[in-house]
């Protein structure tokens, strides 16, 4: 048995059955046509609602922004100290190596001198 569009009209008149024929007129792939409204009050509140939402997500955004860029700014002077503090110590560290090269030339001259007097003396 084949069921025509006309039979389940006249199945829908019959039964007066709102779904049915919303069914029967509507796009195979489209949603229901009858769709509940919301009242203009409802949707002035929420559309508020959303606003105030936005903004304050807005808000929150901004203020992590403002702190993300303090935090790398600190980070970047903290980076700039250290690398300071770090080329003084290899200047310091250059300096006492080079004092103490020359103490030991110096000492290695005065031995140096000694022996030769001592030889001197001897002879």
């Amino acid at each position: 048995m084949h069921i025509t569009p006309e039979k389940i009209k006249e199945a829908a008149e019959a039964l007066e059955c709102t779904e049915l024929k919303s069914f029967m007129f509507q796009e195979p792939t489209a949603g229901p046509l009858t769709r509940k409204r919301r009242s203009s009050r409802s949707t002035g509140r929420s559309s508020r609602r959303s606003t105030r939402g936005t903004r304050r997500s807005s808000r929150g955004t901004r203020r992590s922004t403002r702190r993300s860029r303090r935090s790398t700014r600190r980070s970047r002077r903290s980076t700039r100290r250290t690398r300071r503090s770090t080329r003084r110590s290899r200047r310091s560290t250059r300096r006492s190596r080079r004092s103490t090269r020359r103490t030991r030339r110096s000492t290695r001259r005065t031995r140096r001198s000694t022996r030769r007097t001592r030889r001197s003396r001897r002879s």
